[in-house]
């Protein structure tokens, strides 16, 4: 049996291990709990396709419950927002007019509410989060109930 070395699949491996690792640590903490309820929402996707890095989808990422839609905008700059949407008639009466954190990890949470329409959208600088850091994160509510 001979083992062919491919860089490109090596590569591809180790962003795949990377992402999945980053996954198992949020689901482990969540389910220790850290204090914090059950979030509102939380949004989990899955490695690569392809050899280079994981990239955050252009159709977006909807959550484990469907009831939301997360899509990421780039400027030209480097700057772009996290967009929350709500998904039909109940993911709208859920979020719509709610103050909620969305949190990635321990690193980086920012607040905002949703507006009438299910709508929300968090600012990001530029380097601020890589594409990899978002294949986890959470909405949780702000005002405490679920």
């Amino acid at each position: 049996m001979e083992t062919i070395f491919e860089p490109l699949q090596a590569a591809r491996f180790l962003r795949t291990l990377r992402v999945a690792t980053g996954v198992a640590i949020s689901q482990e903490e969540i389910r220790r709990g850290r204090g914090r309820a059950t979030p509102a929402a939380s949004f989990l996707a899955l490695a690569a396709k392809t050899a280079g890095p994981w990239r955050f989808p252009d159709e977006g990422i909807l959550s484990a419950d469907g009831l939301l839609l997360a899509k990421r905008t780039r400027e030209a700059d480097g700057s772009g927002a996290l967009v929350l949407q709500a998904q039909g008639a109940v993911g709208v009466s859920t979020f719509a007019g709610r103050p909620a954190a969305v949190r990635v990890g321990e690193t980086w949470v920012a607040e905002g509410a949703f507006d009438r329409f299910g709508a929300m959208r968090l600012p990001l600088v530029e380097n601020e989060l890589e594409d990899a850091e978002l294949a986890r994160f959470e909405v949780e509510f702000l005002d405490g109930a679920t």
